[in-house]
């Protein structure tokens, strides 16, 4: 059952498998946020939000390391691993902190412009050729964007401008993740990128971890779980296929993100939401498609 399930999945194209994995990405970002902004909601501030989340991913991380005796986070790359952390705490604070003053739907609206960003960058820096289709697909998940934002004079507050910086720093991490992710393992990769994390916000913390409320502490392992699910699932997403083009499944953020604010925070998003979100998933479809004759990612 599980061989049969693997040859289905791997007679996929690279880029669909990529996407749907992004998409996997997408669910556990939503988790992820909806978790730290609930923490939030409490008082404590995003930098301790964050020190706290790469802690309980090294706890979850530890017994692994210690079972291998660390060979299973042993690199030859530690340039490779200090460039990620920059962009890695950076792109991580703007999240934490655009999600502390926005909706969520709104936060993670202007978040995902970094899919955007790394159609050209995949040109720029990777050398990746998009077909017609995908470049079509990423002007219509703009336009869904734009329906969303609906820009006016009040669109752009400080919070705003912080997302479209993290998004910008996002889509460089996913360049270098792109380039070097087949010379690395994952689980290096997600430890090296949570240590970067736990030093950087435990300078700014002292490296005291938070008070977290007794019933907020279910959500520790929650916070655990969904931080490690992002970083795997978007490493064997670009393994699979091209980053410009798995990119797109991060668009999908726009549904699971409102939901949970719905569920969660009575936050209700309005028509043109929803009008958007239509877009978007109309922009990952033809992402999706690739042209006959031609697998992208294999």
């Amino acid at each position: 059952m599980v061989s049969r399930l693997r040859a289905r999945w791997l007679a996929l194209a690279g880029n669909t498998r990529g996407v749907l994995l992004v998409v996997l990405a997408m669910a556990c970002w939503s988790v992820l946020d909806a978790c730290n902004k609930r923490l939030m909601a409490t008082g404590i501030a995003p930098k301790q939000v964050l020190f706290l989340q790469a802690t309980v991913v090294l706890a979850m991380l530890a017994p692994v390391v210690a079972w291998t005796r660390g060979r299973i986070v042993a690199t030859r790359q530690p340039r490779i691993h200090l460039l990620r952390a920059v962009f890695i705490v950076t792109s991580a604070w703007c999240a934490a902190y655009a999600v502390s003053h926005l909706p969520l739907a709104e936060a993670s609206a202007y978040l995902m412009t970094g899919s955007l960003f790394m159609l050209p960058m995949g040109v720029w820096f990777l050398r990746e050729q998009p077909h017609w289709l995908r470049w079509s697909g990423v002007v219509v998940g703009f336009g869904g964007v734009l329906v969303i934002l609906q820009p006016g004079a009040e669109a752009f507050h400080p919070a705003a401008l912080v997302a479209l910086f993290g998004a910008l720093m996002e889509s460089m991490l996913g360049v270098v993740l792109k380039k070097y992710s087949g010379q690395e393992h994952p689980i290096a990769v997600l430890t090296w990128s949570q240590v970067a994390c736990w030093l950087t916000f435990g300078v700014f913390t002292g490296f005291t971890l938070p008070s977290v409320p007794v019933a907020l502490w279910p959500l520790l392992p929650v916070v655990g779980v969904a931080a490690a699910g992002i970083y795997l699932s978007y490493f064997f997403a670009y393994r699979a296929g091209d980053a410009s083009a798995v990119e797109a499944g991060s668009f999908s953020l726009l549904l699971f993100s409102p939901t949970l604010g719905w569920l969660l925070f009575a936050e209700a998003p309005d028509l043109a939401f929803w009008l958007g979100a239509g877009l978007l998933v109309c922009g990952i479809a033809l992402v999706i498609v690739e042209p006959t004759g031609r697998v992208g990612g294999e």
